[in-house]
């Protein structure tokens, strides 16, 4: 074991340096797509943890594993008296490799609650070369000079990674890369994406051109907020960002006067305000609370009743309906790059792609029409939420988020589940259940496998005991692995989303139902923890 201990721990400083460069190469630029299982990568990577010093974290791991390479070449090529000098520093560098591996694998675990399976696969090299190396240090070697032996085998190996690992990573470069984007041809096609009376923020003459087609009353819609709001902070003077109304009557009652009530707000030059404070209130959008949102925002009441109450507006909703059905939006919320498509509340790596690539114009972006904004400013601040209404998440989303294969065609003919969808009617449903469903469950021999969708910090807050949580926005990566052959129920807080047809939970069912699970055995708790509370029913934190 002794022998191999040097070859060992150069073969592992070549896989570590490997894991590093791709990391390396990945995090120098936000267009560079990332391979990687699940989406707990792309959360790593958008987090402030992704650079210290203003360097991006795997560079780093490049120098610590090329400098362990080398010592273990030096310690080799040593005679015995130097040779245990060379080993100190080994051990030494071996051992703050373990530690940084251990304190950023604690970051991911307790901080940011994700993972990423090229970060623990960094640590787990790390962690191997520290045990390989205190082994070496303990033991009492014969003594010996250098070995033209130890050589052609350190050559060998370093050939051998080199063979496998340079046409990996030519792979790897280009894996995850996006299709190349559907072309909008002629002047009808373009200004399906933006109206010249559009809500519009950000440079009315950018490059890059995000439009999102959204519904108010949609909880997806309010989760891709987070990663949008990121986006107008980071990129508000780079791009332009245009709303674009797509209220879905047939399952959301509400959310068509909504979108007029937002118009109304726009008129008085406060559309964005009204569009926070909407999403923030959507558990209850009736025209009653409408005109009392109005008065919040400092609207004229008279001059905003009258716009609502007349329908004024229902003919520009008509039209953004109607623009985003001819390019294919069949739910929300659906996004534009320039001309690129993307269903679902976007991961914040994603879009950042695709903004570079615009930017720098790596896909074409300047056939989109410019029209002159209207109602261009800076965003407001966030506003509170208010008594009894979940809080905004305080993570990016990170949901994957398939495209569309064309403009005018069906977007949505392999659609996000994590999209409020005209389709819903249609759709296979889940066993909604309530309290006494759910106790008789919850006390049952054959205890279900109850599966809370929330965050992470509302999770700690409190829970149904023995719950398991997966979060929203990392349910499509998690649930493959979820027991077909056990009742899992899905549950939320019951506040705010109430019985909404396109609450979290009910998208969590989607997924199951879609992934084929048996439709008798995916049921949805609509009455929440806070009816489970309100039952004194037991709670575990």
């Amino acid at each position: 074991m002794y022998a191999m201990r040097r070859p060992l721990t150069l073969a592992l400083a070549l896989a570590g340096l490997f894991i590093s460069l791709y990391l390396s190469w990945v995090y120098a630029s936000p267009s560079r797509p990332m391979l990687c299982l699940g989406t707990g990568c792309d959360f790593v990577r958008a987090s402030s943890y992704a650079h210290i010093l203003g360097v991006p974290t795997p560079f780093y791991g490049v120098a610590l594993y090329l400098a362990i390479a080398l010592l273990v070449l030096a310690e080799s090529a040593a005679s015995e008296k130097p040779r245990r000098r060379w080993q100190a520093l080994l051990l030494a560098a071996a051992t703050v490799g373990f530690l940084v591996s251990l304190g950023l694998t604690g970051i991911e675990a307790f901080v940011l609650h994700h993972w990423c399976e090229w970060c623990l696969s960094s640590a787990a090299v790390a962690s191997l070369i520290f045990l390989v190396t205190a082994y070496g240090v303990l033991q009492r070697p014969q003594p010996s000079g250098p070995s033209r032996r130890e050589a052609w085998v350190h050559l060998g190996v370093f050939l051998l990674l080199a063979a496998v690992g340079a046409p990996l990573f030519l792979h790897l470069m280009h894996a995850g890369e996006l299709a190349p984007p559907p072309l909008l041809r002629g002047p009808r096609q373009r200004e399906l994406l933006v109206r010249p009376d559009s809500p519009t923020l950000g440079n009315p003459r950018a490059r890059v051109m995000v439009v999102e087609f959204a519904d108010f009353e949609c909880p997806m819609c309010y989760l891709a907020q987070v990663n949008v709001n990121r986006m107008l902070a980071q990129y508000g003077g780079k791009i332009r960002f245009v709303f674009r109304q797509f209220p879905l009557n047939a399952v959301h009652p509400w959310a068509e006067k909504a979108a007029e009530a937002s118009l109304c707000a726009a008129a008085q030059g406060k559309f964005w305000q009204a569009e926070r404070l909407f999403y923030q209130r959507q558990y209850d959008l009736t025209p009653k609370a409408l005109k009392n949102y109005a008065r919040q925002l400092q609207l004229q009441p008279a001059a905003f009743d009258a716009c609502l109450d007349s329908g004024r507006m229902a003919a520009r909703v008509r039209q953004d309906v109607a623009d985003g059905t001819a390019l294919g939006v069949r739910g929300t919320p659906t996004f534009f790059i320039n001309r690129r498509a993307l269903i679902g509340p976007p991961r914040y790596a994603q879009l950042q792609r695709l903004i570079e690539q615009g930017l720098s114009g790596q896909s074409p972006g300047s056939e989109a029409q410019i029209h002159p904004s209207v109602g261009a400013s800076a965003p407001p601040p966030p506003l509170a939420p208010a008594a009894g209404q979940p809080p905004a998440a305080q993570s990016p989303a990170s949901l994957p988020s398939p495209s569309g294969s064309g403009f005018g065609g069906n977007l949505f003919a392999n659609a996000d589940p994590l999209t409020c969808n005209v389709n819903e009617a249609k759709l296979v449903k889940p066993v909604m259940i309530h309290t006494p469903e759910a106790k008789i469950l919850y006390q049952s021999t054959a205890r279900p496998l109850f599966i809370d969708v929330r965050m992470a910090s509302d999770f700690a807050r409190g829970h149904i005991p023995g719950a398991v949580n997966i979060p929203i926005e990392d349910f499509a990566a998690r649930s493959a692995r979820l027991p077909r052959s056990k009742t899992i129920v899905l549950y939320e807080s019951g506040a705010g989303v109430g019985e909404d047809a396109c609450a979290f939970s009910r998208a969590a069912a989607r997924i199951l139902l879609a992934r084929g699970f048996s439709p008798a055995r995916v049921k949805v708790y609509q009455s929440g923890l806070l009816a489970w509370q309100r039952a004194g029913l037991p709670v575990a934190k």
